[in-house]
Order: C-alpha cells, then structure tokens, then sequence
C-alpha cells in the first residue's frame, strides 16, 4: 500500500509537471513567433570594387544625407541587411569599401528609402532623448530592443509625473554609465543579458506575467516530487 501511494504520487507529479512545463513553453513560444511590427528591414547591395587590395565594405545610414548615425561592417560582402529601422521614416545610406591595413574609401553614391508605414509619435520632451545605456548594449539606438525601451518610455513613463522624474535622473546619470559601457564589451555583453528579460517584459507583458507565476510553481513541484 505505502509503495503504491508512492507511486501514484510520483506519477501525479510528472503529470503535473508536464502539464507546467507545457504551459511555460507557452510564453517562449510567444516570444520565439510574434513578429515585431514595430521596426522595419531593409536589404542593400552595392557592387563590388575593383581594387585588388580591398577586403571588406561598411554600409553607413542614418535620417540626413551626409551624417551618418550609424555603421555596419559587412566584411568581404557586396550585400547587408539593417534591421530596427523605425517606420516611416526616411534613411540615406553610403557604403565605403576598405583594405587589410585600415584605408578607407569616400562614400559611394547616396540611396534613400523611406520605410513603410506612420512614423511614431512622440512627446516633445521625448524628441532627442535617447536610452544611453541600452544604446552602447546593444550597439545602435536604431536595434529593435532600444526602440522597444524608448516606446515604452514615452507611452508609459512620459505620461506621469513619476515616470516623467526617473527620466529625468535617467538622463542626467546614464550617459557617463554609457560611455564606460560602450568601451568595455565584457559590460556590453552584460548588460544585454540584463535587459533582454526586461524588453521582453515591456513587449509581452502577459506572457511574462504567465512566466513569473509559473517558473515559481514549477519550482515547488520539482522540489515536492524530488521528496517523496
């Protein structure tokens, strides 16, 4: 009789425990498949140099001809893809070719594009404030995780005067935290494992809520089936 209770009651908890583990892939598989409508790709290609002695090209792009914002290195491709663009927006793009020993060409020819559909709103306090610190994680203040956190910023955060406070000492304390960021990548790295739970958070709310609960109980149920 006692081996059966304990059999019936291990046998109660791996179904449980299934039955948990199914409802926690849930959220991952939310987070693996919804599409982020927020941001746009675009794909460029150039044709490549006759000069023998490059080995690779940069794509450079940003929201004015001629200043450029940000840069990809695409190695020794003719081709790039630059993903997070914000919608509705125009972007001009040059590409530069370069050599094993560091020279680097003139821009090529400027492309525009302006990406597909309404550009974001924006408060005016908003208008050139950046997410410093999320910028140097994650290399552009055009990458899908800081567009995230800059969209909630001014949904949610810019919308009170709490919200309003933090971002005000955000701003005064972050960009000296940043600049030491971006120079080490051993903290970059950091910090992006720090605030990708975050991003997801403020993207799926309820699926991270789901998460939260659920990650706990699975906890006690491991640990209740490990001692019977």
């Amino acid at each position: 009789m006692g081996a059966r209770s304990i059999t019936n009651g291990t046998v109660r908890c791996a179904r449980l425990g299934f039955v948990l583990t199914l409802l926690l892939l849930v959220p991952i598989l939310i987070f693996a498949s919804t599409p982020d409508v927020s941001a746009v790709n675009v794909k460029l290609a150039w044709d490549p140099s006759p000069e023998p002695l490059v080995t690779g090209y940069r794509l450079y792009y940003g929201t004015s001809s001629g200043n450029y914002t940000n840069v990809v290195d695409a190695g020794n491709r003719t081709d790039s893809t630059v993903t997070g663009l914000e919608a509705g927006t125009t972007y001009y793009f040059a590409a530069t070719a370069y050599t094993g020993a560091g020279d680097e060409s003139t821009f090529s020819n400027v492309t525009s594009y302006t990406t597909p559909g309404s550009a974001p709103s924006r408060s005016e306090s908003s208008e050139g404030g950046g997410c410093f610190i999320a910028t140097a994680a994650f290399g552009s203040g055009l990458a899908p995780e800081v567009v995230t956190l800059r969209e909630f910023r001014d949904r949610y955060l810019l919308t009170n005067g709490p919200g309003r406070a933090f971002v005000d000492w955000y701003y005064r304390v972050s960009p000296n935290a940043a600049a030491f960021i971006a120079e080490h990548e051993s903290l970059r790295t950091a910090v992006r494992w720090g605030l990708t739970p975050v991003v997801y958070g403020v993207k799926y709310p309820v699926a991270a809520l789901a998460l939260a609960i659920l990650f706990p109980a699975a906890i006690v149920i491991r640990k209740k089936c490990l001692s019977v």
